[in-house]
């Protein structure tokens, strides 16, 4: 017989008096504030839940030893192991002291850090639910306890074995954990993790290609902008079935060519342009290996890149595109969506000349340096320059090897700490080899970021 866990009144989210004593593993408790902690939740793709706190208040409930408690959701340390640890081929993935997870593992985290975390898995499962239920693939009266049931499961993965996956994970594992334990509740058949919101980003996928139709007669520069701000138009959250009404469509428009007028934070679009031209001009090839982001963003991103190679036959442009459908990433499975449209003859011309996809395995949300593939390392090696688009691919895919241009809108506590700006300014910016993006450092005040790294020029 399952056991029930409910939380105790005083973390109930409709009560004034708000405070909970929550032991995340042993040595590591503190007094929260569920109220400052629901104020400063951290929405996923625009979703945010009723409860944010919902998952510390079931974390904070589970007992220290689970095998005494009966319950179909909890998981012991065995099962955690088989199930929910990434197999990339060619690729060994570890967890444990002193083995990098940039930015910064859990273990380094404040207390009160860890509990605002706790919203981003909150409102992460109520997105992937929500969905679910839109897609009339879970009966609507089902959702809250089919998100608490995902908080159960994944709470016990962070209490298993002392904690050791919480202390040692870094951001990107726990977003790959979230929609594993989502499909081990309710079926591959229903939700497979390694091909999250296929339609949904599909979809948006499409209306981002009749978007661009709008966009092609801009120049190489003002199509980097309209990118950026693709990445924070948020498509998916404002569809309503498949489509867009005028007025999302407007607003879409409007954060789009927000950059386009903005001055950006960091501004070196023209220095990768002069790059490529200044190669060009001595009859060497240049060879600029990419990595983008969400499905909608990644439209603009290839306009811009395949009117330089229209303007200079010596660039050669390496796409490294995830196999797995992660979130609402670019994957291989969308490239004949963009090469089917007329816009886009000029890249199908070009494929295996100027233009190569090099498609890897990641189960993850954002590539991990350590995470690539034999074949990844070789094409990142023969790069002349790598450009980076996304704020989780800046956190996690430093290449100090490698001449490095990242470009993202700052968004979030963790975007705005490691670049040193606000949210939503914009920036695309050169890391030159030998330096990193950002230095992580336990002393929040040692941290180097962008800002320090690239200028602010």
């Amino acid at each position: 017989m399952s056991q029930p866990i409910k939380p105790p009144k005083t973390f109930l989210p409709d009560q004034s008096a708000n405070y909970c004593q929550v032991e995340f593993w042993p040595g590591m408790q503190a007094d929260i504030d569920l109220n400052i902690v629901n104020q400063l939740a951290i929405p996923v793709k625009g979703k945010l839940y009723q409860y944010p706190s919902r998952f510390l208040e079931i974390f904070a409930n589970l007992p220290k030893d689970l095998s005494a408690l009966r319950h179909e959701d909890i998981l012991l340390w065995e099962s955690i192991q088989k199930q929910f640890m990434p197999q990339i081929p060619n690729v060994e993935f570890r967890l444990g002291e002193n083995i990098s997870q940039p930015p910064f593992t859990w273990g380094e985290c404040s207390a009160n850090t860890l509990a605002v975390n706790f919203t981003y898995n909150t409102n992460a499962i109520y997105r992937i639910v929500s969905n679910l239920v839109e897609q009339n693939l879970v009966p609507r009266i089902e959702m809250p306890q089919l998100i608490d049931r995902a908080c159960i499961r994944l709470a016990s993965i962070y209490r298993a074995e002392g904690s050791f996956i919480m202390r040692n994970m870094n951001n990107n594992f726990n977003m790959f954990l979230i929609p594993r334990v989502i499909e081990s509740l309710v079926g591959k058949s229903i939700y497979n993790s390694d091909m999250q919101e296929y339609d949904l980003t599909r979809s948006s996928l499409k209306i981002a290609l009749d978007l661009a139709e709008d966009y092609v007669h801009l120049d190489v520069r003002q199509k980097m902008a309209i990118a950026l701000g693709k990445g924070v138009a948020f498509i998916e959250k404002r569809m309503m079935g498949n489509s867009l009404s005028e007025e999302e469509t407007f607003n879409v428009q409007e954060i789009a060519y927000r950059y386009y007028e903005k001055p950006l934070g960091i501004d070196h679009r023209q220095l990768l342009i002069e790059r490529v031209e200044n190669s060009a001009s001595s009859g060497k090839t240049f060879n600029l290996t990419t990595i983008l982001d969400d499905a909608s963003e990644t439209v603009d991103d290839l306009l811009w890149m395949l009117e330089l190679m229209e303007m200079f036959p010596f660039l050669y442009v390496h796409l490294l595109v995830n196999t797995a459908q992660v979130s609402i990433n670019f994957s291989s499975q969308m490239l004949s969506d963009v090469l089917a449209r007329p816009i886009f003859r000029g890249l199908v011309e070009r494929i295996e000349k100027q233009f190569r996809v090099v498609e890897m395995y990641c189960p993850l949300i954002s590539f991990q340096t350590s995470l690539f593939p034999p074949a990844t390392q070789h094409v990142i090696h023969e790069a002349d320059v790598v450009f980076i688009k996304g704020a989780n691919f800046f956190e996690t895919c430093q290449i100090p090897e490698k001449d490095t241009f990242y470009a993202f809108v700052v968004f979030g506590p963790i975007s705005r700490l490691y670049s040193g700006f606000n949210d939503y300014d914009g920036v695309f910016a050169f890391v030159p080899a030998g330096r990193t993006g950002y230095t992580h450092n336990k002393d929040l005040y040692q941290i180097q970021t962008l800002k320090e790294v690239a200028g602010s020029g």
